[in-house]
C-alpha cells in the first residue's frame, strides 16, 4: 500500500459536504468505511457504508458489477468533477482506505475526514 495523496477535510467542510455534497468544486461521494453494525449506529448524513475489510476487493469490481453491490457508484480515478472522501471512527482505518483508494489510482480527487464519527457525533443532537 501506497503512502495518500489525501488531502484533508475539516469539520466544517465535512458539514457542507454531507448538506450539498460538493467540495472544492466537485460533487463529493462520502465514504464511511466502519463496519455495518457502526455506521447503522450512527453516521455522516448522505455517506455510504463500503467496511475497510471489503475496499481491495470493491476496487477491483467491474463498475456496473460495483454499483449493483454497493448501490452507489464511485466517480472515476482521474475525474476533476467528482471526488471520494472517506472517514471512520477516529482516523486509523480512514487512513489505510485512502491508502487503498491511492492504490487504485484515486490521487488528486481524494480526500479523507480523519477526526471522523468521533468528532462529527458530537454535532449530532439527540
Amino acid at each position: 500500500m501506497s503512502s495518500s495523496p489525501a488531502k484533508p477535510v475539516s469539520l466544517t467542510e465535512i458539514k457542507t459536504i454531507s448538506s450539498d455534497g460538493k467540495h472544492d468544486g466537485r460533487e463529493m461521494i462520502m465514504l464511511d468505511v466502519r463496519s455495518p453494525s457502526e455506521f447503522d449506529a450512527g453516521h455522516v448524513p448522505n455517506a455510504f457504508n463500503l467496511p475497510i475489510d471489503e475496499i481491495q476487493d470493491a476496487l477491483r469490481l467491474p463498475r456496473d458489477q460495483f454499483k449493483d453491490t454497493y448501490k452507489f457508484e464511485l466517480p472515476a480515478q482521474d475525474s476533476n468533477d467528482q471526488g471520494v472522501v472517506v472517514y471512520c471512527q477516529r482516523g486509523g482505518r480512514a487512513a489505510r482506505a485512502a491508502g487503498y483508494f491511492a492504490d487504485a489510482k484515486y490521487v488528486d480527487n481524494l480526500y479523507i475526514y480523519g477526526p471522523g464519527w468521533s468528532e462529527f457525533a458530537t454535532t449530532v443532537k439527540n
